[in-house]
């Protein structure tokens, strides 16, 4: 399996000349804004809201990857809202979640965009495979049904990268 390369790899060092931009999408979550707070410093962030960047629309989003050119896309975003949410609407999950990651791995791939990160949740694993997951045990059991849509989402994007 390939080696992943991960943003933390590059020096905190303030006196390091080399500055790389790193576009984090879904920056106001836990994950993403938690991301934004602790880049080193060699790093320049860009962080659009949703308002900003519709991640729905290709064209948006190929035309800000084109003119921000970052060397790093970090993929936290998504339709997210709860179990309830995930049960009353899982068809809008999988679709939206599904055309955010489409648009950006299209986008990144167009604009030879070098390392795109994907975040996600356990959720993508099978529902019985408990605490030790493993990338090898993605697709090899049952989802859980309440968030399917959600989970089915983030595994297109992974396996598409």
């Amino acid at each position: 399996m390939e080696e992943r390369k991960h943003v933390c790899e590059y020096s905190k060092n303030e006196e390091d000349t080399f500055r790389k931009k790193v576009l984090v999408l879904g920056g106001t979550g836990m994950v993403g804004r938690n991301l934004i707070e602790h880049q080193p410093n060699n790093i320049e962030t860009l962080a659009p809201s949703s308002s900003e960047l519709d991640l729905l629309n290709p064209e948006s989003v190929e035309e800000y990857i084109r003119i921000n050119e970052p060397d790093t896309i970090i993929h936290a975003a998504g339709r997210v809202g709860g179990i309830q949410a995930n049960i009353k609407s899982p068809v809008e999950f999988l679709e939206e979640n599904s055309k955010m990651g489409f648009n950006l791995i299209s986008a990144a791939r167009k604009f030879n965009v070098p390392q795109f990160i994907n975040l996600s949740s356990s959720c993508i694993y099978p529902k019985d495979k408990g605490k030790d997951l493993k990338e090898t045990d993605l697709l090899s059991g049952y989802l859980e049904p309440t968030n399917e849509g959600y989970a089915l989402a983030k595994i297109m994007v992974l396996k598409l990268l």
